[in-house]
C-alpha cells in the first residue's frame, strides 16, 4: 500500500507554493497600494494562475498516488502467484483469519454503538416523561401581580400550587365580588390564606360596606390551598375572562394529565432498566470475536504443512 504521508506531504507543498505565489503576486509597497486598475488586473490574473497551478498539483498528486498503488498491487499479485501450494495455503489461511477477526470486531463495535444509542434514547424518553404536564397553557399579568398556568400547576405571586378541580378563577368588579363571593372572601380572609391587594375588597366584606369603585375588575383565583387577588389592567376584560376559562379547563383536566405523566414515567423507567440489563447482544458479539480470534486451526495446519 502507498505511504499516506506522501499524499499529505504533496498537499502541504502545494499549500506552501500557493501561499508563496500569492504573496509574491500581491502589491506591498505604497506605490502598489495606490496603483490603478492595471495593477488590480495583474493581481487577478496572478490569482487565476495560482488556482490553475493548485489544481494541476492536486491532479498530479492523485495520479502519482494511484500509480504507486497500482504498482504495489501488481508486485503483491506477482509475489502470490510465485508461491508454492503450501505457501499459498498459509497465505490464504492468514488472510481468512484476519478477515474473520475484523468482521467480528466490526460486529461487536456495531452492537456496542447500538446499545449506547438505545440507552441514550431510553434516558431521553424518561426525561421527557417527567416533563409531561409542564407545557404552558395560559398566563395573565395584571396591575399588581401575574398568574401562569401549566397543564398541572398554577404559579401566582405567592408560589406554585397544583392545579386541581377545586381551583376556580372569577373575574368581576369589586362590588360584585363583595356580593357574590362574600362567603369565600370572608372565609379566606379569616383563614389568612388570601394574598394580593386585599385591602379594598376584604375590608369592605369584613365591614359590610360599599366599595369605593365598583367598576374596577379583579381576578380572584382560589382553591382549598390558596387564594390570590389580582387587579386587572384597564380594557383587559375580555382577555382576563378568557384566562379564567382556560384556568378552569386546565384545572378540570390536571388530574388526568398527572396520571398520564405517572404512567409514562413508569413505562420509561421500565424500558431504561431493561436496556441497562440487556447486554446479551453485546455479550454474544464479544463471544464471536473471542471465538474468531482463538480459531487458528487452518493457520496452524498450513504452517505445519509448510514446515514439514
Amino acid at each position: 500500500m502507498p505511504d499516506p504521508n506522501l499524499f499529505l506531504n504533496s498537499l502541504a507543498a502545494m499549500a506552501r507554493l500557493s501561499a508563496a505565489t500569492f504573496t509574491s503576486a500581491t502589491p506591498t509597497s505604497a506605490a502598489s497600494a495606490s496603483a490603478t486598475s492595471s495593477n488590480e488586473a495583474s493581481t487577478s490574473a496572478a490569482g487565476a494562475i495560482v488556482g490553475v497551478i493548485v489544481v494541476l498539483l492536486v491532479l498530479a498528486a492523485g495520479v502519482t498516488t494511484l500509480i504507486i498503488w497500482w504498482r504495489m498491487r501488481r508486485r503483491e499479485n506477482a509475489r502470490i502467484a510465485a508461491m508454492s501450494p503450501a505457501e499459498r495455503e498459509q497465505h490464504d489461511a492468514v488472510v481468512e483469519y484476519r478477515a474473520n477477526v475484523a468482521r467480528t470486531q466490526k460486529a461487536l463495535d456495531a452492537e456496542t454503538r447500538s446499545r449506547a444509542s438505545r440507552l441514550k434514547a431510553a434516558e431521553k424518553a424518561l426525561a421527557s416523561a417527567h416533563t409531561l404536564g409542564s407545557a404552558a397553557v395560559t398566563q395573565y399579568r395584571g396591575k399588581d401581580g401575574s398568574a401562569n398556568v401549566t397543564q398541572t400547576d398554577i404559579q401566582v405571586p405567592q408560589g406554585t400550587f397544583p392545579l386541581t378541580a377545586a381551583v376556580n378563577a372569577t373575574v368581576d368588579t369589586a362590588g360584585n365580588l363583595a356580593t357574590s363571593s362574600r362567603s369565600t372572601l370572608t372565609r379566606i380572609a379569616a383563614g389568612g390564606i388570601l394574598f394580593g391587594p386585599v385591602g379594598a375588597i376584604v375590608g369592605g366584606v369584613a365591614k359590610k360596606t360599599n366599595m369605593h369603585d365598583t367598576r374596577e375588575l379583579y381576578l380572584l383565583i382560589a382553591s382549598d390551598l390558596f387564594a390570590t387577588l389580582i387587579t386587572c389592567n384597564p380594557d383587559d376584560g375580555q382577555r382576563v375572562r378568557q384566562f379564567a376559562i382556560a384556568v378552569r379547563q386546565a384545572a378540570l383536566h390536571a388530574d388526568q394529565m398527572r396520571a398520564l405523566r405517572s404512567q409514562a414515567v413508569t413505562q420509561a423507567e421500565r424500558t431504561l432498566a431493561w436496556e441497562q440489563q440487556n447486554t446479551a447482544p453485546v455479550d454474544a458479539a464479544r463471544a464471536h470475536l473471542h471465538q474468531a480470534s482463538a480459531d487458528t486451526t487452518r493457520v496452524d495446519a498450513a504452517t505445519r504443512a509448510l514446515e514439514a
